[in-house]
């Protein structure tokens, strides 16, 4: 029942309705039984007037918009409820109701049963006036084979004809029958219409062929307004006790219902005018308030809390409640006419793993069944969402409200054999949408039900404290952090985080990468990464000089991350060039006792996950199997180094680095530790290190190319004459091709092909750049074309982001790519970029392939959207972003890494080992593009390769 019900502050003004007999004591000593008295008799009737304003939407008024059909007659909906239902909080949106208001005054009814298949579960959930339920009839209850079942009142005398396979007693003279019967799918609805067509209900008289008894008296039913729970509380209460006679097993009332009669509530009884004094008033509104609090306490209090799950019993009949009436109201405010426990089981959540508020517009969210633990039912399961203001289904895109054991044949596994259910306010996208179960913009309120839970282990009895426990809802991405555009991307709360706990080393200078750079407000010069970093990554360097014999070793551990990396540079001719000396974690043996989470098949999320890492000045073995392990040679003659420490898209809920998480402001993050050696022997500390072998940066690190040399290069003589100043070095028809090194990938893509071909494009990579990665590029130009659309087929790379738990992928699998991503990038002496897209980020087509739209945003087509399929990455506005009136706004560059390849993959770029075979080599995976514009793309759509 909707919130609106228990609205019910201005329940003092019930007062003036109330009768004052018992005032003839001492006002005092009555005060406190009057209180007493109001409390108990709100507890006890409360679920009553709920289930009456159900009833008469139902049964008795025509015009309410709700109704279903007369007494008597059963109503049968050939359809699930959505969220056009709103008579009943919580609704079961999973089996197609039947439904039948009894009226048993003058004889019983008799409910017929077809006979129905073994496999589809059904239930007759049989309830009275006080919301007990009394009676079932159904698979678990009766069976599936066809019988009739007699109801009566509390009232009849007879005797049940043979013909009849068992006799249900109401205590109350009206009864409610709520029948259930499964829908596997949309398509089984003609089944359920046949086994709800064989559902018949019959007064005994036509049953039997008898004598049709005297009609029961006509009833003036009292329209339903909010004063019933209000004003006309009471009044209203009154009414239907007259139909619910304390005797047969609720004789037991009849102390009770005594006291009620003190303060004028009971049937028959009429609210007396007198005036009540303002002490009895206010004790019966603390009454109000008191049971108000009562019902709320205890519904929070039903069961026991199992991951974030409420598991408890809340519906039963009398002999459950057993007088506990704040359990019934309780009950009612839950969702009224709940199955009693051995039919159902409904735990419920409003919270994350975390305890906080579950909310669909601050945060999405996953639930992942392992292999073999979904619910253990006889029946069948059902996840349903409802908003948490109202407690009614949700309207949303796909018309989908909840997720059930039918649709298991739908649903996506994944590669352990557990499933995933995406729990948000917006699709997951079209590959996870199978099973993404709608949110609300708002609070949550979500119900498992337990359809004829089994009782052997592993089972949710008893409840509270089984073997079998529902799982967390996880929160998965913070749909307000500050920075994020797409799920993956680091919040500025994180990169201050991780700036916060390890930019403060001796050695390792950083946290270093487009983030920092642009998101703290005063970032360090060391901080900018200056030359096409990766969107996604976290960057640490270091200086040393390691005199001949030395040695530094590092205490790591794994980072829960895609991609690690140390290697070693040598300044050279204004930049940094690779000396050849790089190890990746996949190749970094443990440490005793732990675990590398990087190799294929192993436990990523291990928690024993320590490794050492060796740095010594010697020369490497000419042979590589004469290497030692997890030992990188820094050379001798004691020159400068450079190291760089790369960290790719850490997991989620770990910070930068993956060293730590995320979510923990303190403690629990693991910067790596160092000691040195030297030649004869002898022991440094980190302090040591740092003073004896480490070397001073002096600022940020230098651009390979001026503004000045960069505005030269563009107007020199000596380029390809095809060439505009305007647009160079972009052509009209651009082409992807390998980066070598900057002599001739980008100095060399102003010359003619004749001249570059004369440049050296062998050797080590500079810049910076990672020797495992494959780098390719493509220098464009908005005078061609403002969109540039780019096409091609994603390699298979392992999707370690989330995981089915939320917190990164649980078993690291084999892949063509351990990363694949893209940026955008300004011109070299900018080094910046001003968007990025990794390979989880980008939608995909059946056979893996991409289009990647690249514009400015006032230029992106309305359709380049992942929704359509389409990923979009921004063209920076800056264009070359130099600073002064030379800058060319129209320039743009995207450039790709691929790392760390799986030898198996025949097209792997390594392969490359000369500009100009880059297609051939690649095949499909070599991207393509051509220049359009934002109208055309729009009326072209998606087009597919």
């Amino acid at each position: 029942m909707r919130k609106q019900v228990l609205k019910l502050a201005v329940a003092i003004t019930m007062a003036s309705t109330m009768a004052t007999a018992s005032l003839a004591a001492t006002e005092a000593d009555a005060v406190a039984g009057i209180k007493d008295a109001v409390e108990e008799a709100y507890l006890y009737g409360l679920p009553m007037i709920v289930g009456y304003k159900v009833q008469y939407d139902y049964f008795i008024d025509r015009k309410s918009g709700q109704f279903k059909a007369p007494l008597n007659t059963l109503h049968n909906e050939a359809r699930v409820y959505t969220p056009h239902d709103t008579a009943i909080s919580t609704p079961n949106s999973d089996t197609p109701y039947s439904m039948v208001m009894l009226d048993l005054r003058a004889e019983p009814m008799v409910l017929c049963m077809p006979k129905i298949e073994p496999a589809r579960y059904y239930d007759v959930q049989l309830v009275d006036l006080y919301t007990d339920n009394y009676g079932y009839i159904g698979s678990r209850a009766t069976g599936n084979e066809a019988g009739c079942y007699l109801i009566a009142g509390p009232d009849w005398q007879g005797t049940a004809p043979a013909t009849v396979a068992r006799t249900f007693r109401s205590e109350t003279q009206f009864s409610l029958a709520i029948y259930r019967t499964q829908l596997f799918n949309p398509a089984d609805m003609p089944n359920v219409e046949q086994v709800q067509a064989g559902y018949l209900v019959k007064p005994l008289s036509a049953f039997i062929g008898g004598a049709k008894p005297p009609a029961a008296p006509a009833i003036d039913w009292p329209a339903f307004k909010p004063e019933a729970f209000t004003s006309e509380f009471a009044a209203y209460l009154n009414f239907l006790l007259q139909f619910c006679p304390p005797t047969g097993s609720a004789e037991v009332e009849k102390p009770m219902r005594e006291r009620f009669a003190k303060v004028g509530i009971g049937a028959g009884l009429k609210p007396l005018a007198e005036q009540l004094t303002p002490a009895v008033k206010a004790a019966m509104g603390e009454a109000i308030k008191a049971a108000l609090q009562k019902i709320g306490q205890t519904a929070e209090s039903i069961g026991k809390d199992v991951n974030g799950w409420h598991i408890g019993a809340a519906a039963g009949n009398r002999d459950f409640y057993n007088g506990n009436w704040a359990l019934r109201a309780a009950a009612a405010k839950l969702g009224i006419y709940g199955n009693s426990e051995a039919e159902a089981v409904y735990p419920f959540t409003r919270h994350d793993s975390n305890g906080i508020v579950a909310d669909g517009s601050k945060h999405t969210y996953q639930m992942t069944f392992a292999a073999g633990q979904l619910p253990p039912v006889n029946a069948f399961w059902s996840i349903t969402m409802y908003d948490g203001r109202t407690q009614l289904l949700i309207d949303n895109p796909i018309k989908r409200y909840l997720i059930n054991s039918p649709m298991l044949p739908e649903l996506k596994r994944n590669a352990d054999g557990s499933i995933t259910v995406y729990i948000q306010k917006d699709s997951p996208g079209k590959d996870k949408e199978a099973n993404w179960l709608p949110a609300p913009n708002g609070p949550l309120f979500v119900v498992m039900r337990m359809y004829w839970p089994k009782t052997e282990a592993p089972s949710v009895y008893p409840l509270g404290e089984g073997a079998w426990k529902p799982p967390a809802l996880v929160p998965v991405q913070n749909l307000n952090a500050l920075g994020v555009r797409r799920f993956g991307d680091k919040s500025i709360e994180n990169i201050v985080r991780t700036d916060t706990r390890y930019g403060n080393d001796g050695l390792f200078q950083g946290p270093r990468g487009w983030g920092y750079w642009n998101h703290l407000e005063y970032p360090r010069p060391i901080q900018n990464p200056n030359l096409w970093p990766d969107w996604q990554s976290t960057y640490f360097i270091g200086r040393m000089a390691l005199p001949d014999g030395g040695s530094v070793s590092f205490n790591y551990r794994y980072p829960h991350a895609r991609y690690f990396q140390f290697a070693l540079y040598r300044e050279k001719g204004g930049t940094f060039v690779s000396i050849g000396e790089a190890v990746d974690a996949r190749n970094i043996d443990p440490d005793p006792g732990s675990s590398n989470p990087f190799r294929v098949g192993a436990d990523r999320l291990a928690e024993a996950r320590k490794f050492t890492l060796r740095v010594v000045a010697r020369e490497a073995p000419e042979d590589p199997q004469q290497r030692e392990a997890n030992v990188v040679y820094a050379g001798t003659g004691g020159s400068e180094l450079q190291f760089v420490n790369r960290i790719y898209l850490s997991d989620q809920g770990s910070d930068g680095t993956g060293w730590g998480a995320s979510d923990t402001p303190r403690g629990g993050f693991h910067m790596p530790t160092y000691t040195g050696t030297l030649a004869d022997g002898t022991s440094l500390t980190s302090e040591e290190v740092v003073k004896s072998f480490g070397r001073p940066f002096p600022g940020a690190t230098k651009q390979p190319v001026t503004d000045e040399q960069w505005e030269q290069l563009v107007h020199a003589k000596g380029n390809d004459p095809q060439l505009d100043p305007a647009s160079a070095p972009a052509r009209k028809l651009p082409v992807w091709e390998k980066y070598w090194n900057i002599r001739y990938s980008i100095l060399g893509s102003f010359k003619t092909p004749e001249e570059r071909a004369k440049i050296p494009f062998a050797g080590p990579i500079d810049g910076g750049g990672d020797p495992a990665t494959e780098y390719l590029f493509v220098q464009l130009s908005r005078k061609f074309g403002p969109v540039y659309v780019m096409r091609g087929k994603m390699p298979t790379f392992p999707n370690t982001y989330a995981g089915a738990g939320g917190k990164g992928l649980e078993i690291m699998p084999d892949a063509q790519t351990q990363y694949w991503s893209l940026v955008s990038c300004e011109a070299m002496p900018s080094g910046q970029i001003v968007d990025g897209l990794t390979d989880m980020q980008v939608p995909l087509d059946a056979e893996r392939n991409y289009t990647i739209v690249y514009s400015r945003k006032e230029d992106r087509p309305a359709n380049a959207t992942a929704e359509n399929g389409v990923a979009w990455i921004e063209w920076s506005p800056r264009g070359e972003g130099i600073a002064g009136p030379k800058n060319r706004p129209d320039f743009g560059m995207l450039m790709l890494r691929i790392m760390a390849t799986n030898p198996t993959w025949k097209e792997r770029p390594d392969n490359i080992t000369r500009p100009g075979m880059e297609e051939d080599v690649m095949g499909p995976y070599y991207p393509r593009g051509e220049y359009t514009n934002k109208a055309a793309f729009e009326a072209s759509g998606l087009k597919t390769r």
